[in-house]
């Protein structure tokens, strides 16, 4: 694969988690397709990337982990470019360069008779590297090893912090790569020292007090943090026995629903709880801290958007674990009856309804929900676009031309895809009612309606009227061959108003070139030519104007 310095991408040690990510056989369905690779990536969780290639450059990269949703290049995209580059190695004559061993495949080599001394030497030499070997190997306490560990992540922030204590842009994602590395540090001292709960704690708290500072995130530099912690979680939970694991999840409950965290710590915990631990009996525990978040934010009469939406997040969840427990069907009923006032509620209900075939069920539901939910308007679009579809089905035609009729014109909504399904329905009498009705209206979809319908003259009118270069251009195919002098006429306007107007080279090079393309229209190469001499008349002190005209030939 020659992709062009793709390395380059990638911030160091990011490129390094993605190496070990592809030598520890993470990805998986690598596929080569016709604008780059996708791939899934084993991390915290499965991951999905795709690289989008431009010939031999990367033009974008994708992967939906939190690291990459804030715009960053991620460890899961560099273990995909090690993928490729391994699965289409380099087709030139010329020898191609050894990858360079992996830190495992080096050690290999090394005899043991010269493992010791060298290991020796390079300790003596890195004070960073002694500590982390004492504290892992050494004889201190595991009291001594916590405090030694916390005086580290003390002295990360007095080493980026400014005098105001903050971190700022520039230090920013060094700060939190620092932090990163000294998690990951940690864990594995810790998990070398079988002490899981510790690991655990200590990543805990690293992630408190990364959430206590001042830091200009501008980058998406929490992202790096989330993951981190993650990979932190999984490898303590991979080491645990059921009763750390326990522990571990009570842990990460309490801090869920504990009033005094920071929510970048209790959004950590709640995915924690949620991805990580599998089971009836977790389920259970699952079940138990929904409804004690339901309680609290039922208790706290809290009714802004953000509680309302939680609450329909915690609803759901739990809708979703009354199901994976196998709970009675009356106990489901009965809760989805409860919180049907909620809209992720009364939709699950609809579709219950409508998977055992209660059709009129779903119907009163929708109706109720479009009266319930009418202040929100993209809410009650997806209910009357879901009436549609049954009334479709039943055959409802009358109900199915009102409810378009309720989209098009009340909620004003759906384009020319309902505008063409409202034709489809009714009647071509009708149907010109319904046209001119919409085209009389402050509708969004107008210009689209008249080219559909062939309404050229109109169409020419309305395009002439709105005076914008950019309609002018999305109708002119249409409409040139049929009015080129309107047209041309259209455009010379627009193009009089916008020579006054503009001040800058970039926008004169446009307006040379609209005067070139209109000398292709009957007329064209005189009016261009007026438009031209006229400039150079008003506007001879503009150089840049001047030039830009010469240079396109006026």
């Amino acid at each position: 694969m020659q992709i062009e310095s793709w390395k380059n991408w990638f911030q160091p040690h990011i490129l390094e988690r993605g190496r070990a990510y592809f030598e520890e056989d993470r990805v998986s369905v690598l596929e080569r397709t016709e604008d780059g690779y996708t791939a899934t990536v084993e991390g915290t969780e499965e991951y999905e990337v795709e690289i989008l290639l431009d010939g031999d450059s990367i033009e974008d990269m994708l992967c939906d982990c939190p690291y990459a949703e804030d715009g960053n290049a991620c460890k899961h995209m560099a273990a995909v470019l090690f993928a490729a580059a391994a699965a289409e190695p380099s087709k030139e004559e010329a020898p191609a360069k050894k990858e360079r061993l992996t830190p495992a495949g080096l050690v290999e080599k090394i005899s043991d008779s010269q493992l010791r001394p060298l290991l020796t030497e390079l300790v003596s030499a890195d004070e960073k590297l002694y500590r982390a070997l004492l504290l892992r190997y050494g004889e201190t306490s595991l009291d001594e090893c916590m405090r030694t560990l916390k005086k580290e992540l003390t002295s990360i922030r007095r080493q980026y912090a400014g005098r105001d204590g903050t971190i700022d842009y520039y230090h920013a994602g060094e700060f939190s790569e620092a932090i990163a590395d000294h998690i990951q540090r940690q864990t594995a001292t810790l998990l070398a020292r079988n002490a899981p709960v510790l690991a655990f704690q200590a990543g805990m708290d690293a992630l408190r007090k990364y959430s206590d500072y001042s830091i200009d995130d501008s980058d998406g530099e929490y992202g790096l943090i989330m993951e981190t912690m993650g990979d932190m979680c999984t490898d303590v939970l991979a080491a645990a026995d059921e009763a750390i694991a326990e522990k571990i999840f009570d842990l990460l409950s309490d801090c869920v629903k504990s009033d005094r965290e920071d929510w970048f710590v209790q959004d950590f915990a709640s995915q924690m709880v949620f991805s990580h631990f599998v089971g009836t009996h977790f389920d259970e525990k699952k079940l138990a801290l929904t409804d004690e978040q339901i309680a609290t934010l039922t208790l706290s009469g809290k009714k802004d958007y953000s509680s309302e939406y939680k609450m329909e997040e915690l609803l759901t969840r739990r809708f979703d674990l009354m199901k994976k427990l196998s709970l009675p069907r009356e106990e489901l009923d009965a809760f989805l009856d409860r919180y049907t006032s909620y809209s992720d509620i009364r939709k699950l209900r609809i579709q219950q309804a409508l998977d055992e075939g209660k059709t009129d069920e779903a119907i009163r539901l929708l109706e109720e929900g479009k009266s319930a939910d009418r202040d929100k308007r993209g809410l009650v679009a997806e209910y009357s676009e879901w009436l549609m579809n049954l009334y479709e089905r039943q055959g409802q035609r009358d109900k199915l031309i009102a409810e378009l009729e309720y989209h098009v014109f009340v909620l004003s909504s759906g384009g020319m895809e309902m505008l063409n399904r409202l034709k489809k329905a009714c009647t071509p009498v009708r149907w010109i009612e319904y046209r001119e009705r919409y085209l009389s209206g402050r509708a969004y979809h107008k210009l689209e309606l008249m080219e559909s319908e062939g309404l050229w003259e109109r169409l020419m009118k309305a395009v002439t009227a709105a005076g914008c270069l950019s309609i002018l251009d999305r109708y002119e195919a249409a409409l040139k061959k049929r009015y080129p002098n309107e047209m041309l006429g259209a455009y010379a306007c627009i193009l009089t108003k916008e020579a006054a107007a503009v001040s800058d080279r970039k926008r004169y090079q446009e307006l040379a070139r609209y005067l070139k393309k209109l000398r292709s229209y009957p007329g064209g190469t005189e009016r261009t030519a007026q438009l031209a001499e006229d400039w150079r008349t008003r506007y001879i002190r503009r150089r840049a104007m001047m030039e830009e005209l010469r240079n396109a030939g006026f």
